[in-house]
């Protein structure tokens, strides 16, 4: 073979050579750099705080350790891996393919919500130090404002009742027109606490003007009592209708005609229940009674309830009729003389509870068209169900009342130079003790057993803070006061724990003062109002306490 044969021999030889590569790599043989294209994989934007502009669909080619800004995003690739490739959907739906892709906010999305933060924040602090001036100006006055403000001819009235489904708490506001705004439960707080907004219609300027109540109470459910051991429900005739006691009393007769332009007759009226006496439009409706003279009648009677308790009724009027007259509205507002009432046998009739507290307060805020808010007034109130003891001169001994308030507070954070940096505010519950030393206990010998400086005092805490905006506290409010015996009221400062600056705070006892045999007792009940400062903060509140068996 000459040189040129050989020559040809190695190009033929080599571009076998080469023929087998190509084979080995596009099929069948064991190398691993072939194979389809590799599978996106979906990158999450949970990192990335909601309300940033939607993203533009697009590509985007991040070298691995490096970052890339697309609107409101950064995303970037992992370093130490293959290059990224991130595809933007139309939708906003963000996939990668090569190495690992996170995102984040942007620099320039961060530092708007950092502005937006900082705005909130100043906008909250403002807001926050017009309540604690309108706190001030609550601890100030000399003359207290109820629920309604300084504005109002007379307070709002509270109505608070319970039943088997619940409190209702109903606030009417004295000389409101029909068409007016009313107030509505805007939230059940537990414990006892419901609040109440009453929005008005914005202003001309896009104003609006909200009163809000916080309604603290101990009413409990109402107790099943046996029908005759019920108030004005006695059995007092038997079983044809004759006045009877004893043992033959087995029936109860409501007492002659009744209608309801009587607030009396009307109070019974709505505790009678019958399916006879029912019409769908307004009628009187004729029952007849038993005619001595004919034997073969007899008096009508009726299932029914009254006041809950179910039992019968009867006409036993004899030979006249009995007759129950409805309105338009089906609701009955008469009957006639000769009805009675014999309840089943262990009938039982709810009883609401006529011994309760209720304490809180109210305050007004403006929300302006920007939605800055201004809190205009706080007030705050406390009262009972019960009559106010009076002269608590007879009364003797210490006695200690457990109990809760609720009120308004503003909470501050200050920077380390002493500076204001935020305020926030809200509505709080507490916890209230205190205890009434009233006369002297003289002993076996004749001498006072309590010291002297202590009685007719009235002291106690209002600790165990729970604010609305679930900040942080260590408050705790002392009470110090004296008690005026021919009045039943108490007064004195309320401390917050800032030297020289006291609050204040007042109270009044209810309940009686002597028991059955005339003997005289600690009222069971302590209600009052209170303020006071913190070097952190300021509060406005009310309480509610019952005396304990300790």
């Amino acid at each position: 073979m000459n040189r040129e044969d050989a020559k040809r021999m190695r190009l033929i030889a080599a571009l076998a050579a080469a023929a087998l590569s190509v084979t080995a790599c596009s099929g069948g043989g064991s190398s691993t750099t072939g194979g389809p294209d590799p599978m996106p994989v979906n990158v999450s934007l949970t990192d990335v705080t909601p309300g940033y502009t939607a993203l533009a669909a697009g590509t985007l080619d991040i070298a691995a350790g490096a970052s890339t800004d697309h609107g409101d995003v950064t995303f970037m690739c992992a370093a130490g891996g293959d290059d990224c490739a991130v595809t933007v959907a139309a939708g906003g739906t963000v996939t990668a393919v090569g190495g690992m892709v996170t995102a984040m906010n942007s620099r320039a999305y961060q530092a708007r919500l950092d502005e937006a933060a900082a705005a909130r924040v100043a906008a909250v602090t403002k807001a926050s130090l017009t309540k604690e001036s309108a706190i001030a100006a609550e601890a100030a006055q000399t003359a207290d404002d109820g629920p309604g403000g300084a504005d109002a001819t007379t307070d709002h009235a509270i109505t608070i009742t319970r039943d088997g489904a619940g409190t209702t708490v109903t606030i009417a506001v004295d000389g409101a027109a029909a068409d007016d705004p009313t107030f509505m439960q805007a939230m059940d707080l537990g414990g006892g606490r419901t609040m109440h907004v009453r929005t008005m219609p914005a202003d001309a300027n896009g104003s609006v003007t909200e009163e809000v109540m916080v309604v603290g109470t101990d009413i409990e459910a109402p107790t099943a009592t046996p029908f005759a051991m019920v108030p004005e429900q006695a059995l007092n005739a038997d079983a044809d209708g004759a006045a009877a006691t004893g043992a033959d009393a087995v029936a109860f007769d409501p007492g002659g005609a009744l209608d309801s332009s009587s607030p009396r007759d009307a109070a019974v009226l709505a505790k009678v229940m019958s399916t006879a006496f029912a019409s769908g439009t307004g009628a009187t409706l004729t029952f007849g009674g038993d005619d001595p003279g004919d034997p073969t009648d007899a008096a009508f009677t009726t299932a029914g309830s009254y006041n809950g308790a179910p039992g019968t009724y009867k006409c036993a009027g004899g030979a006249a009729d009995c007759t129950v007259t409805l309105d338009a509205m089906g609701t009955l507002i008469a009957m006639s003389d000769d009805w009675i009432f014999t309840p089943d046998s262990g009938a039982t009739s709810d009883v609401p509870d006529a011994d309760y507290l209720h304490y809180g307060f109210w305050l007004q805020r403006t929300t302006d068209a920007m939605d800055a808010v201004t809190y205009d007034e706080v007030e705050t109130f406390a009262a009972s169900s019960v009559a106010a003891s009076g002269d608590v001169s007879s009364v003797t001994g210490s006695a200690t009342y457990r109990g809760g308030a609720a009120g308004v507070y503003v909470n501050k954070v200050f920077n380390a130079d002493g500076t204001l940096d935020r305020a926030t505010s809200g509505h709080f519950a507490a916890d209230a003790t205190l205890t009434a030393t009233f006369g002297q206990v003289l002993d076996a010998a004749g001498l006072g057993t309590i010291a002297p400086n202590l009685l007719n005092t009235l002291g106690g805490t209002i600790d165990n803070f729970r604010l609305s905006g679930g900040e942080a506290n260590t408050w705790s409010v002392a009470l110090d006061g004296d008690i005026t015996a021919n009045s039943g009221m108490a007064s004195g400062t309320a401390r917050g724990g800032v030297a020289g600056v006291d609050g204040s705070f007042s109270a009044a006892f209810h309940g009686p003062v002597t028991d059955a045999d005339n003997d005289p007792v600690q009222p069971h009940t302590v209600v009052g109002e209170f303020n006071a400062d913190f070097s952190n903060g300021a509060v406005a509140g009310a309480f509610g306490a019952r005396k304990t068996m300790e």
